[in-house]
């Protein structure tokens, strides 16, 4: 085989192997970053990308929470949205639920960004009702 039928066969193979790895990745408009706790978070594109999508689960493959809160990372202390049960003890907020909705027997208590920004740093967490057991995700919204 010539050098250059094995570089065109190489070019169309990295070719291929890119395309159809970016042809598979639906999330294409959200950067992860750090995550941790007993609860596994993920972030996912929404519709507006604004709006993305947040799912959880725990060891038990359970997916209601207490309270979903999203804050800035350098500002933690700060939610921008945040929804949770109106009864504390109880988890009433299911998986998955979009940035600024509120679903059926939740309250939304915090709404200073109903629309995330692009290129900024942000970390969902999921608390359960026990407030012990809780995960995070950092994230950017991606232009």
């Amino acid at each position: 085989m010539g050098v250059h039928k094995r570089g065109s066969l190489i070019f169309l193979a990295l070719f291929l192997l890119i395309g159809c790895g970016k042809a598979n990745n639906t999330n294409t408009h959200i950067q992860e970053g750090k995550s941790g706790g007993s609860i596994l978070v993920n972030v996912s594109d929404g519709n507006p990308i604004s709006r993305p999508i947040y799912t959880w689960s725990d060891i038990n493959n359970d997916i209601t929470a207490m309270k979903v809160t999203v804050a800035r990372t350098s500002a933690l202390s700060t939610p921008v949205w945040e929804v949770s049960s109106p009864n504390p003890s109880v988890n009433a907020v299911q998986s998955p639920i979009q940035h600024a909705t509120t679903e059926s027997g939740t309250t939304q208590t915090a709404n200073s960004e109903l629309d995330l920004q692009t290129d900024i740093w942000y970390r969902v967490t999921v608390t359960k009702a026990d407030i012990l057991t809780s995960g995070f995700m950092e994230f950017m919204v991606l232009p």
